[in-house]
């Protein structure tokens, strides 16, 4: 059985959809807790044939997910999971296994469901916006996530009227873990001129069972209010992943934004949460990002921030280059 979350892979978003676009549901965060069970070895080989099916039927670098299988059958094997009998620590070792092997942040083996007990975001007051106006009129958007559309939309056009008339923009992605693409679209579309669609960002997703793969495209869109000729600066850290990563990615390569702060953490391959039985789950990208402009994408490397600036320092730094640029021009389109 698979779960697929609502965008980039965080499981932190509890939105489970079965729509291709809801397919790049993107994270990675803590097992919830479980009941205590022991392993056998039964489970033991259950497990790692079921993460073997997923990588060799779904992974979205073929070659690569074959290596991963047979490396875990190959350890299965030669009984290296013999003395594990603590489903969490072996969900923790399978991890670090598959992620040595396949350099990739978002494959990850969970012990206890992720969305046990957690509720959905239902009304734009869950959507993780925080908004206020800093000295010297400028705008501050905190958001620690990209929840799916139906709640995000109407919350991030409340929050962009709020601050349409300030003379520049800081949207804080410092803690965000990630979140649906289509959110990060309909962001973006706000900073876009409104006269053609801008294509934001390709999601390159494997056929399964296949060595095939289709495009799914995300665009700009219709906003309320446009935020143009004026500057806009994106805060990036060391927490920020997956599609937070990829907000500040698009801006910045569409030249709409100066990302600072310093290097994300370089998730940029979606998946889906796979349940293996005995309450494990791993989770196996079955795609990759990949910008129209760049041609490429931040795995692995993060996004690298146009001005560098300690953790400590990123808003401080934002708010003096926002100061610095007080005299541009403060129209915004309707």
């Amino acid at each position: 059985m698979s779960h697929n979350y609502s965008s980039f892979l965080t499981v932190s978003l509890l939105a489970i959809s079965l729509s291709a676009s809801t397919l790049a549901a993107r994270a990675d965060v803590p097992p919830a807790s479980a009941q205590s069970v022991t392993l056998d070895r039964a489970t033991v080989a259950k497990t790692i044939g079921g993460i073997a099916a997923e990588l060799r039927e779904g992974y979205v670098f073929p070659e690569r997910g074959a290596q991963a299988a047979e490396a875990l059958e190959k350890a299965l094997a030669e009984n290296a999971y013999g003395g594990v009998t603590d489903p969490a620590q072996f969900a923790m070792q399978l991890t670090e296994q598959l992620r040595a092997i396949t350099k990739d942040g978002h494959v990850r083996v969970i012990f206890g469901s992720p969305f046990a007990n957690r509720p959905t975001p239902a009304s734009p007051q869950d959507a993780g916006f925080e908004v206020k106006r800093l000295d010297g009129n400028i705008g501050y958007i905190h958001l620690t996530r990209f929840v799916p559309p139906e709640v995000f939309n109407p919350a991030a056009d409340e929050a962009m009227r709020s601050l349409s008339d300030t003379a520049a923009l800081i949207i804080d992605m410092r803690e965000n873990g990630g979140g649906h693409p289509a959110s990060v679209a309909y962001l973006a579309s706000f900073f876009l001129d409104q006269g053609a669609r801008v294509h934001i960002n390709d999601l390159i997703w494997r056929n399964r069972g296949t060595l095939t793969f289709r495009t799914e495209s995300f665009w700009s869109s219709p906003t309320p209010v446009r935020y143009v000729g004026k500057p806009v600066y994106v805060l990036v850290g060391p927490k920020t992943y997956s599609a937070g990563e990829e907000f500040a990615y698009d801006l910045q390569a569409l030249r709409r934004a100066i990302v600072v702060g310093t290097a994300t953490r370089g998730g940029a391959n979606p998946g889906g949460l796979n349940e293996l039985g005995s309450d494990l789950f791993v989770v196996v990208p079955t795609g990759r990002a990949e910008n129209p402009v760049t041609r490429s994408n931040w795995e692995g490397v993060g996004v690298r921030p146009d001005v560098q600036s300690t953790l400590e320092d990123t808003q401080e730094t934002a708010v003096a280059l926002a100061r610095s640029e007080a005299g541009a021009p403060q129209t915004t389109q309707q």
